[in-house]
């Protein structure tokens, strides 16, 4: 909850750190630690009340003083790590020698100094504090009072939209039309829930509003009623019973939720009625109203919106709204721009136009603000607007009603979703944001915290999943198995998180074209930098506690030396001038937490880093040219995720990296030892790793290393051999339960191993293996596999093998491919993507109908024995089923075995 209280999350347990026996401080020291800890609690509770009021509503007094507290907790944060690092890096010698002796006397002189220093701090710390907090006391009344002001919610303009006005409505409203009757004659009789879900912007309320005003002459009765965060249930009831009954004499502002649900029940019985719910927040909001709702059997409809997924699958049936097409997008620019001229834009202004719409992604609510902001400009400045961050930073009422209506969704998030979400301010625009390279850092930036149950990560990654489900972040998975999983951030919402951040010093961005969202004030320090482009060479690094460079080009990284208190420093995907890349102080930066280089053209690491960065967790070197590990990197005692991609080979021993819970090595050391230590790494969650070769016992000794791993969910083993050998010993490994991937390539399993079924791998959804024997069975129970999207399977007996697969099999795969003959029963394989497989000559694959969703399939025909005139009379009948086959999938047909196909001649010869 960084963006609320500054530091005061991590600081507060850290000043309690002081307190244990191992600092050895005076007991007035601890009493004076211990009465800033109270002070600060009462500060922190101060501060999350304030962050609870939109910020166009607090008191600038209010803000300031809000802003001042947050910049003195990471001053004093920062001064205490530096304290406790100087302590703990003098950890007292043995005196084997007179010389050890002296420097264990010096060592302890030293501590005592810094003790000293550290008591003074303290005392200066002290009077900050009782400074700000009786700065608070004289505002508290105005923080009490701050969430007073009232303001018309810019939503309610478009209940009131002609439908004229509307573009793009009508293909929407009939298919929710569809959604609400779609069901047999029985079924229209019983009442049916649909909840539309997107984030803001999208026009949920729009849409339900136009099928609300079109279907509701043809129910008894109807209600349309807003909800809203933070509801009045008793008003929300009574609303519903007003609006149902208008001639009713209104009496229940004395009733009770209990009553007015009686009351709407009685109401509601025998009658045929149409509710429409805008804008639910909670899933206990829904629960309430729903317990009002009777099913009468006379085919009634209620229909809501939420921006939140969790509450419309509580709902019923989902309805996820669409963005508007391309051809909607402009029709809706233009009647925005030119009114009802009807006037079209020139070859030049269409081409400028399009890129609006790619920016807006179809969102009606970004269209519309951008067409205001450009509407009063002469045409030759879009371009410009267009450069601009966001969607512009003049005061236009369009951009900060739409800024309003985001901010409902920001201002329910939780404190700690706040931070997160606030976080991703710091990248570029439209920017693919790997999940795991982003939960990585939000544990290095101390957002997660990390004495829970569960581990940072984990937690990290509900966190994540959190603001997917509340519509905040768009999920993107690059590839049909969701193997690169990932989001984006909407540029709406973008531009709100940006302001929001810029308003409370949270991120510091500088793009490519130098635009700056830091606060206008001069007094206001960076503490995290984000850059996109531009130079840094005049920025104090002093206070920089993150520096992210993304997608730079031609960045010069400022010296190393010059940050004093950076833990997180990323330089992903960035191009340096000559000379403009230096690691050599990289040792000095002892707070790292994060280390990130990926898909930048870094060479080689200091060797003595593992002596120097003790508090690293996170070490990413994909895509990078270093050539060769440290050995030291296996002190680092705190990592927990380790990435190497091809072409870094790992050094050194790795049994003293027991936090870690990634680790990606494409080349590794050839020593035992390490298949040996790999058991000793027992939390390991995710394991990518690639040996050159390997002997029998090394084989066996690292399927007992595995044995150790039970926390494992992503397990992926290289052989890179010149080719497959046969393996045993794979029998005796029993997989963890919560394994989701596993990847066993370059080595030949003799069988499929008995627990490769789905009693061991209940949550399997990736699977990658070869065996020398495959049969019908191994099929048939890999069928029922219910997690599984994607299969590869390699047979290496000469013999094809042949499998029909069953409706009742295979029901989640998306991809297969398999050097099997695979047939497609009738009903099988509803959500396969993909398919690599054999085809027998003169057989019939199932193809025509089947698989709805197939967009590739490549069919390998074995043409040994076949004559010339069966094998293209197969490819014939593969294409054509693939031409009338609903969904068009691309076929790509290959020929094996064609030197030994029968000559047609002699059937010719023999007819």
């Amino acid at each position: 909850m960084e963006f609320a209280t500054g530091a005061l999350g991590t600081l507060l347990p850290k000043l309690g750190e002081l307190l244990l026996d191992e600092y050895n401080l005076q007991k007035g020291l601890k009493k004076g630690i211990k009465d800033l800890m109270d002070e600060l609690l009462v500060i922190q509770a101060a501060l999350l009340k304030v962050s609870d009021v939109p910020l166009d509503q607090l008191d600038p007094l209010v803000k300031i003083w809000a802003n001042d507290v947050r910049e003195l907790s990471f001053a004093i944060e920062d001064s205490l790590d530096s304290f406790m690092v100087r302590v703990e890096g003098l950890e007292p010698t043995k005196p084997h020698t007179f010389f050890g002796f002296i420097k264990k006397g010096c060592k302890k002189v030293t501590k005592l100094k810094i003790r000293h220093e550290i008591a003074n701090d303290i005392k200066d710390v002290k009077i900050q504090v009782k400074e700000v907090k009786e700065r608070f006391d004289r505002y508290k009344d105005v923080i009490s009072d701050a969430s007073v002001a009232t303001k018309v919610d810019p939503r309610l303009l478009t209940l009131y939209n002609k439908v004229s006005n509307l573009v793009g409505i009508d293909e929407a409203v009939d298919e929710l039309t569809k959604r609400l009757y779609k069901s047999d004659d029985v079924a229209q009789q019983i009442l049916k829930t649909i909840s539309v879900v997107g984030f803001g912007g999208l026009g949920k309320t729009t849409l339900v509003k136009a099928t609300y005003d079109n279907l509701k002459k043809e129910f008894d009765c109807g209600v349309f009623v807003i909800v809203g965060r933070n509801p009045d249930m008793k008003k929300v009831l009574r609303d519903i019973l007003h609006e149902l009954d208008k001639q009713k004499n209104i009496t229940e502002s004395k009733m009770d939720e209990r009553q007015l649900i009686d009351q709407l029940q009685e109401f509601l019985a025998n009658k045929r009625y149409l509710i429409v719910i805008d804008d639910i927040w909670d899933v206990s909001t829904w629960e309430i109203i729903k317990c009002a709702l009777v099913d009468s059997n006379s085919g009634s409809r209620v229909i809501t919106t939420t921006r939140i997924h969790e509450v419309a699958k509580k709902v019923g049936g989902v309805y996820n709204i669409k963005p508007l097409s391309d051809d909607n997008s402009k029709k809706l620019f233009h009647s925005r721009i030119f009114g009802d001229e009807g006037t079209s834009l020139d070859d030049h202004s269409d081409e400028i136009s399009d890129n609006f719409f790619r920016k807006c992604g179809g969102v009606p609510l970004a269209i519309i603000t951008l067409a205001s902001l450009l509407v009063s400009k002469p045409r030759d400045v879009w371009c410009k607007v267009f450069d601009s961050i966001g969607f512009g930073q003049e005061d236009n009422e369009a951009i900060h009603n739409t800024r309003q209506i985001l901010s409902f969704s920001y201002y329910d998030l939780p404190y700690h979703l706040k931070t997160c979400l606030l976080h991703l301010s710091g990248y570029p625009e439209d920017y693919f944001i790997l999940k795991n390279r982003v939960i990585w850092k939000w544990v290095a930036e101390g957002f997660i915290p990390m004495d829970q149950k569960i581990s940072a990560f984990e937690l990290g990654q509900s966190y994540y999943n959190d603001l997917i489900n509340r519509s905040m972040i768009q999920s993107i998975e690059q590839d049909s198995i969701g193997m690169i999983d990932g989001c984006r951030v909407h540029d709406i919402v973008l531009d709100l998180i940006r302001t929001l951040s810029s308003e409370v010093n949270f991120v510091t961005t500088q793009d490519k074209v130098q635009y700056n969202t830091c606060s206008p004030s001069t007094s206001i320090i960076a503490r995290r930098l984000a850059i996109h482009g531009g130079s840094v060479e005049h920025m104090d690094m002093g206070h920089v506690r993150s520096f992210n460079a993304i997608c730079s080009v031609d960045l010069v990284l400022p010296p190393l030396l010059s940050f004093k208190v950076l833990r997180v420093l990323v330089l992903e995907n960035c191009d340096f001038p000559v000379g403009g890349c230096h690691l050599d102080h990289l040792v000095k930066l002892v707070q790292l937490r994060y280390l990130g280089m990926m898909g930048t053209p870094v060479t080689e690491l200091p060797s003595d880093i593992g002596h120097h960065l003790k508090f690293l967790q996170t070490l990413n070197m994909e895509g990078t040219c270093i050539k060769e590990l440290p050995s030291s990197i296996g002190e680092l005692t705190k990592l927990m995720c380790m990435r190497a991609s091809e072409g870094t080979r790992m050094m050194g021993r790795i049994g003293k990296l027991t936090s870690l819970e990634e680790l990606e090595l494409r080349h590794v050391d050839k020593s035992p030892d390490l298949t040996t230590e790999l058991g000793k790494l027992t939390q390991l969650r995710v394991l990518k790793i690639c040996f050159d070769e390997m002997d029998e016992s090394a084989h066996r000794a690292l399927v007992k290393s595995l044995c150790n791993l039970l926390r494992m969910q992503t397990l992926e083993i290289w052989f890179e051999q010149d080719e497959s050998v046969q393996v045993d010993g794979w029998e005796e490994w029993a997989p963890p339960s919560e394994l989701r991937q596993l990847s066993l390539s370059g080595i030949i399993l003799p069988r499929r191993p008995s627990w490769m079924e789905s009693s061991c791998l209940p949550h399997i959804s990736y699977l990658w293996f070869e065996v020398e024997e495959l049969e019908a069975q191994d099929l048939a129970i890999l069928g029922r596999l219910k997690s599984l999207r994607f299969l590869y399977l390699a047979d290496e007996n000469e013999d094809t093998l042949s499998y029909t697969v069953g409706s009742h099999e295979f029901q989640n795969l998306t991809y297969l491919q398999a050097n099997i003959a695979i047939v497609c029963a009738e009903g099988a394989l509803l959500m396969l993507e993909e398919l690599t497989c054999y085809a027998s000559v003169g057989n019939d694959v199932g193809l025509a109908g089947n698989m709805p969703f197939l967009k590739d399939v490549c069919y390998s025909l074995n043409c040994y024995g076949c004559s010339g005139k069966e094998v293209d009379g197969t490819e014939v009948a593969l294409r054509q089923a693939a031409e009338t086959h609903p969904n068009r999938p691309k076929l790509k047909i290959c020929r094996f075995l064609e030197e030994y196909m029968c000559d047609d001649s002699d059937d010719e010869n023999d007819s």
